[in-house]
Order: structure tokens, then sequence, then C-alpha cells
């Protein structure tokens, strides 16, 4: 009889072909992961890991186990969520991806209140790239996403959720730290700290750069960093000006050691959005959330900026 916590430990260590770090992530040592793989292997028949000196990676066979262990892993949970919603209580374990400032910032507010009204629901919550949060949602791996774009994926349902304000931010005694405000044309005076291509804040701005006749190509760019934390950061540290989420720069604004510049005719706001697959068959504990989440009692935890 296959034993499930040997396929949940397999799961993990496929998901990071690392037995150090699924032992990390599982809260149980590196010998007890490899235990457990070898019993799996071995009630199997057959290795599920190719071992190259301390490394491992997925065999063909391995690969191919992958989906229809989460598939079962699932149906288990789904078994638990069952029995306990006839009991009246929602359990489960609950997937984010999150790929945005402003979700790293809204969404501890949601999780805080949402595990006050499900305590028994845990949540595991990433922050990463936006497209690779849509392939694992495609895959089943998460339960949902939250992005500030809508990539067209199949079956894949964008619900949208709250609105990011872009502004402009620069080092205090830059020589805008002093304006009232700018005019689009200023922006190409001085070099910005910018985000990498692809990235919703690179999108915003472009599309309202276009609105004043304006493009990227305009503009200065003196550094581009992959991370809003890291822009934030650079512009404390005097590199120069740039466009960032104002929940994320709140802190900075805060301390005074950087400076919003409003620019005239020029309002930068995401919008983002929840995403789901509408090919699995939600859990109760996806359920739950996705209808607490967009429930009217809850709208204050959506807001941040009017």
């Amino acid at each position: 009889m296959l034993e499930l916590h040997e396929l949940q430990v397999f799961l993990v260590a496929a998901e990071t072909e690392n037995f150090s770090e699924a032992g990390r992530l599982l809260q149980i040592s590196q010998p007890a992961v490899s235990g457990h793989i070898q019993a799996l292997e071995n009630h199997l028949g057959t290795q599920l890991f190719d071992r190259v000196g301390r490394s491992i990676k997925l065999n063909e066979v391995g690969e191919a186990l992958v989906p229809i262990v989460r598939n079962l892993l699932k149906e288990a949970q789904r078994v638990e969520e069952f029995v306990a919603l006839r009991q009246g209580t929602v359990i489960g374990r609950l997937m984010i991806g999150c790929s945005t400032s402003a979700g790293k910032y809204i969404l501890p507010g949601i999780m805080a209140r949402f595990l006050e009204a499900y305590p028994d629901v845990r949540i595991h919550c990433e922050v990463g790239p936006r497209g690779a949060f849509l392939d694992r949602l495609m895959a089943g791996e998460i339960d949902v996403a939250v992005s500030n774009l809508r990539v067209p994926r199949r079956a894949i349902e964008y619900q949208y959720f709250s609105d990011d304000l872009v502004v402009l931010i620069v080092p205090a005694g830059h020589p805008w730290a002093g304006a009232s405000s700018l005019r689009p044309a200023d922006l190409v005076e001085h070099p910005l700290v910018l985000r990498e291509p692809g990235s919703g804040t690179v999108f915003t701005l472009n599309r309202a750069l276009v609105a004043h006749d304006m493009s990227l190509d305009m503009l200065k760019s003196r550094l581009t960093l992959w991370n809003t934390e890291a822009v934030v950061q650079a512009v404390m540290c005097g590199i120069g000006a740039a466009f960032v989420s104002r929940i994320a720069a709140g802190p900075a604004l805060d301390h005074g050691s950087a400076v919003e510049v409003p620019i005239e005719g020029m309002r930068l706001i995401q919008r983002l959005y929840i995403a789901r697959h509408t090919g699995f068959r939600a859990t109760e504990a996806q359920t739950a959330f996705w209808d607490f989440v967009f429930a009217p009692e809850n709208q204050d935890l959506r807001q941040f900026f009017t």
C-alpha cells in the first residue's frame, strides 16, 4: 500500500530536485527525505531520480509520476475536506502565488482576516515572477495567483482584485525633489532606475508615455532591476529617480529618504487580478478564499488609495 506521506515527500523533492531543500520545506531532515524516497522506489520497483554524485534529477518515470501523485494527494485532501465540511469546518491547504509588489502588501491583510474566519486552513504563499506562477497555475501546482497583467491562458479566469498606484519617487536632494510637479517632457532630463522590460510597472509607464507622444526609448536608464524593493533601495541610495508602486514606496516616503513627485496629466494605475484555473475542481479552501476576497464586507482590504 502506498503511503501518502511518502508521496508528499516525493512531490516536494520532485519540485525542488534537492533533498536538503525538500527537507527544509517539509521540516524533516535530509536523511529522512532520502529514506522516504528510497522506500517509495523500493515499493514501486523502480528509481524515480537519477543520482549523479550529490545531485539528483527526476528521471523519465519520476517526471511521468508527478502529475499523478499531485492529483492523488489532492483527492486525499478532498476526503478530509468532505468530512470536515459535513461537520461545519473548512480545512485544507491553500497555495498562493504572488507576482506583484502590491500583492505582497495587500495579501497579508487579507490572509490574516481569512485565517481568523477559517483557522483550520493552512496557507502557503510564494512571491516570484508572474510567468512562473501562471505556468504553475496551469499545472495545478498552486490554487490562485495575483498578477498585474492578464496573460491569456486556456481555462485561466482573471478577476479584478485591486488597483496599484505607480508614482515617481526621487532621492532626497535630487533636482526634482523640490518641484511641485513635473511635465512629462521633463522626464528625459535625468537618469532613471527602471524595472525590467515586460514588468507590469514598465507596461503601465509606457502606456502613459504613449498618451503624451513619448516612449520608453526617450528616457535615460541608469540601472535596471527585477525587484521593486530593490528599485526603492536604489532610489534611497541616491542612484536616481524611479517609477514604483506607491504601496511599496510608502516606508521610504514616510521616512523622508525618498520624495514623491507628481507629473502633470499622468496618473499611472496598475490593475491587479486574482487568477484561478477553472479546469481543475476547486478545493473547499480555494472556494472559501475566492469568495472571501470578493465579499463586500472585505472590500476595505483591497482599497489602498483613492
